[in-house]
């Protein structure tokens, strides 16, 4: 397991601190000791979960974490946990904890482990900074979202600890549909299942109605990237009846969720080859 580190500036660059080592903690008990520490500098928890040969996880290691903006404010405000999520068990134990899909995926906690915010994909100096001044006022007022604090195994469903701990991502829909349909969308379990898997087409419509109070309840991030799995799916729906308008009018209702940059991103995305025809964005 990768050393926890608190970030400083030296030389204006990035330094590594160990506080534990995997050989005397197991992963839990080293998880443990992060939020100890938090609790005793009173600060917050940034993690960093990402993985080896991942293009953005090392352009933020090379560009942002080393920037003086950034490694002061880490520095004063957070502890700092960083994962590699296809080698150490808690890098997976986080990821199926949060449904995580995309990396890097930055994690915002206090020490008693309630999430303040989640956010994926590689972000600039001034988002990133923005991101940490932002998780540092929410914490403040008290602001956190549902998740669970705790990390407990038994609370999923076994396809979907497999599909995590061992890397066994092919659950049949059977499988999943089964779970699902005794469960509400709002639930953390089922919605990490849900965002985790890309699974529950049939709750798609649910989701995209409750998606204002799914991102208060667990994070934008993780509902901005299931509403474009969403989309790509109703993309093929409507393709059958080659209804471009209908499907023009569904992204225009799905927009509000995406900042500018996103959207031009995603929707050019969507409405590339519509139906097997190349369709200009707007």
């Amino acid at each position: 397991m990768k050393f926890i580190f608190q970030i400083i500036i030296t030389f204006l660059m990035l330094a590594s601190v160990s506080v534990t080592s995997a050989q005397t903690l197991s992963a839990d008990e080293s998880w443990e000791s992060v939020k100890k520490q938090a609790a005793a500098e009173h600060k917050l928890i940034f993690v960093d979960l990402y993985f080896t040969g991942c293009a953005p996880c090392a352009e933020m290691d090379k560009e942002i974490f080393p920037d003086p903006k950034v490694a002061s404010f880490l520095s004063a405000n957070f502890i700092t946990f960083k994962s590699d999520i296809m080698k150490e068990e808690i890098g997976k134990k986080l990821s199926m904890k949060y449904g995580v899909t995309g990396f890097p995926t930055f994690l915002f906690l206090n020490s008693d482990g309630k999430v303040i915010d989640i956010a994926s994909g590689f972000k600039s100096v001034d988002q990133f900074t923005g991101l940490l001044q932002n998780a540092k006022e929410a914490a403040a007022k008290g602001i956190f979202k549902k998740y669970s604090p705790q990390i407990n195994e038994k609370d999923y469903p076994e396809f979907y600890v497999q599909a995590y701990m061992a890397n066994k991502r092919n659950v049949p829909i059977e499988v999943i549909d089964t779970y699902l349909k005794s469960k509400s969308i709002s639930e953390e379990v089922s919605f990490v299942i849900i965002t985790g898997l890309k699974a529950g087409k049939q709750y798609d419509d649910a989701f995209l109605f409750s998606s204002k109070k799914l991102a208060l309840d667990y994070g934008r991030s993780s509902v901005v990237n299931h509403i474009f799995t969403i989309l790509q799916r109703k993309k093929k729906e409507f393709e059958k009846t080659n209804d471009l308008v209908a499907f023009k009018k569904l992204l225009e209702d799905a927009k509000e969720f995406y900042t500018p940059e996103e959207w031009a991103r995603y929707s050019d995305v969507l409405l590339k080859d519509f139906g097997g025809t190349k369709i200009s964005n707007p």
